[in-house]
């Protein structure tokens, strides 16, 4: 194919309303799968890693514009919502990885990043936009 036929001409400029990601990946503990936030289609997509490749294993509905991703543990992760102004805890089925949203926390306007911490890292700290919002989150609420 010649370089002229894939031209089409002038394009008009075109904007990505689309919030950028933070935290997009995440191994989990024992390094076999891959989590990715899918933002523009509100999905954690779910790998299976390879020695060479990774395998698509599943598209996981979540909130509005994910925009950063967490293990918890083999059987759970948290995504962060940045539209929905929520965080997604996704519960693993052992073995295939399938999962499904279990619960959904409201957490303050347009949070951005999770991290945990603590033995068992039985805390959760979620980032949000605007100052003076802090509210604990207890994880052991959600097994």
């Amino acid at each position: 194919m010649t370089r002229s036929a894939l031209t089409t001409g002038p394009r008009a400029p075109f904007t990505v309303f689309e919030t950028g990601q933070v935290r997009p990946l995440a191994l989990s503990l024992d390094q076999r799968h891959l989590f990715a936030v899918n933002t523009p289609d509100h999905r954690l997509e779910v790998f299976r890693v390879g020695s060479r490749k990774l395998t698509h294993l599943v598209s996981i509905p979540v909130g509005l514009e994910p925009v950063a991703v967490a293990v918890r543990s083999d059987r759970e992760v948290w995504v962060v919502n940045h539209l929905s102004d929520s965080v997604s805890i996704v519960e693993l089925e052992s073995g295939n990885r399938r999962g499904h949203v279990a619960r959904t926390l409201l957490v303050g306007d347009e949070p951005r990043d999770i991290v945990f911490a603590g033995p068992g890292r039985q805390r959760a700290f979620i980032t949000a936009a605007h100052r003076g919002q802090n509210v604990p989150f207890d994880p052991q609420l959600t097994t």
